[in-house]
C-alpha cells in the first residue's frame, strides 16, 4: 500500500534545531500526521533492531523489516525485543533484501532505508538501480551530525563514510548534501568551512587552493543557500576566541555549523573524536538518494541509535516538502 502523501504536512521550521533531543521532538512531531516508516535491509542486526524499536516505541517511526524471517524473530528473542506490530518480510539474502527495501521506497511504501546486516555497497548498489529511480545526485555522502554539550549548535561533519577521497567536483556535491540536511534541520543560511591544516591560502598546498576556489564560487552564487569558507583549521572554525585571535575577516570562523573534511579518514576521525571523547551524540545519515539512509553501529548507544533513525525522519519530511532542492 502506498503510503499516504495528502496528510498535512508539519510546518516548516521557524528555528534551527539545536541539538539531538530537538531532532527527536522534530521527528516525533512529523510522524504524528502519519507515523513514517523504516525499511530495514538484512534486519538481522541487534543494533538495528534495538533502534527501530526504541523508534517505533517513542512514536517516531515503525519499520518493515526484511531479510531471515527464523533468524530476526530468534535474535529479538534473545534480545528481549518486542517486534509486535512490524511487518517481517523473507529475503533469500542480502542482496534480494536491499533490493526489496528499495522496491518499498520507489513505490512510496517506505520513507527511509535502514541499513542491517550487509555491506553499503550491496545497499547501495540497490538503490542507486536504474529501474528503482531513486538516484537523485551523482554523489552520495555520509552527514554525522553531532551535538556536542559544548557548542551552541548542532555540528555537521562530511563525509566521514562514503566518498573515500574526493576531488573538487565531489567536494561540491558533498556541500550540497550537507546544505540539504541543514536546511532540513532549519538552518537556513549554514555556515560552511572547509577544513585544512593552516588558515592562509597557501599556492603551495593544493587542497588549500581548492578550498578557495570554492569559497569564491560561494560568494559568487555558484554555490547557493550557504555561507563558504576556507581554508579553516578546525580551531579556528568553531572556536571565536581563537578566530579573534587570528584575526580572520570569515563569516564562517568561530561558528560553523559544516564541516567539510578533505578524506574519508579525516572526516572520521573527527567526528569519532568528538564522540568518544567530547561527549557528542551522534545522528548519522546518508544523503543523495531520493529517500535517507539511516545506519547504526554496533558500539553505538541507545540515544545515538535513536537519534540516527530521527534525523532521517526529518530529513526525509523535508525532501517530501521540497523536492530536496538544497
Amino acid at each position: 500500500m502506498e503510503l499516504r502523501t495528502d496528510d498535512k504536512a508539519p510546518n516548516a521550521l521557524s528555528q534551527p534545531l539545536k541539538d539531538w533531543q530537538e531532532i527527536v521532538a522534530r521527528a516525533k512531531e512529523i510522524s504524528k500526521t502519519r507515523m513514517r516508516r523504516v525499511a530495514v535491509a538484512a534486519a538481522e542486526d541487534g543494533a538495528v533492531l534495538q533502534a527501530v524499536v526504541e523508534a517505533k516505541a517513542q512514536g517516531i517511526a515503525d519499520a518493515v523489516l526484511i531479510g531471515d524471517a527464523k533468524k530476526i524473530k530468534e535474535l529479538a528473542a534473545r534480545l528481549n525485543l518486542d517486534l509486535s506490530g512490524m511487518l517481517i518480510e523473507q529475503a533469500a539474502d542480502p542482496a534480494e533484501a536491499a533490493a526489496q527495501a528499495a522496491s518499498l521506497a520507489a513505490k512510496r511504501q517506505a520513507d527511509v532505508i535502514m541499513k542491517g546486516f550487509l555491506p553499503t555497497s550491496t545497499l547501495l548498489k540497490a538503490v542507486l538501480a536504474k529501474e528503482k529511480g531513486l538516484k537523485r545526485f551523482e554523489v552520495m555522502s555520509h552527514c554525522a551530525v553531532l551535538s556536542l554539550p559544548t557548542y551552541p549548535r548542532l555540528l555537521n561533519i562530511t563525509d566521514g563514510g562514503m566518498v573515500v577521497s574526493p576531488d573538487m567536483a565531489q567536494k561540491i556535491e558533498i556541500i550540497r548534501n550537507a546544505i540539504t540536511v541543514s536546511h532540513a534541520l532549519g538552518i537556513e543560511m549554514p555556515r560552511i568551512a572547509l577544513m585544512a591544516a593552516s588558515d592562509v591560502v597557501n599556492p603551495n598546498m593544493p587542497r588549500a587552493m581548492e578550498d578557495a576556489v570554492i569559497s569564491k564560487m560561494a560568494d559568487r552564487g555558484q554555490i547557493k543557500s550557504a555561507i563558504i569558507d576556507g581554508p579553516l583549521t578546525l580551531d579556528s572554525a568553531t572556536l571565536p576566541d581563537v578566530a579573534r585571535s587570528y584575526f580572520l575577516e570569515s563569516p564562517v570562523a568561530g561558528r560553523a555549523d559544516v564541516l567539510i573534511a578533505n578524506s574519508i579518514e579525516e572526516g572520521n576521525i573527527i567526528s569519532k573524536s568528538l564522540i568518544l571523547f567530547g561527549g557528542a551524540v551522534f545522528c548519522g545519515v546518508i544523503v543523495g538518494a531520493a529517500v535517507p539512509i539511516s545506519l547504526v553501529s554496533r558500539s553505538d548507544p541507545p540515544r545515538n541509535k535513536l537519534a540516527s533513525v530521527a534525523i532521517a525522519v526529518v530529513l526525509s519530511e523535508y525532501l517530501n516538502r521540497e523536492g530536496g532542492q538544497a
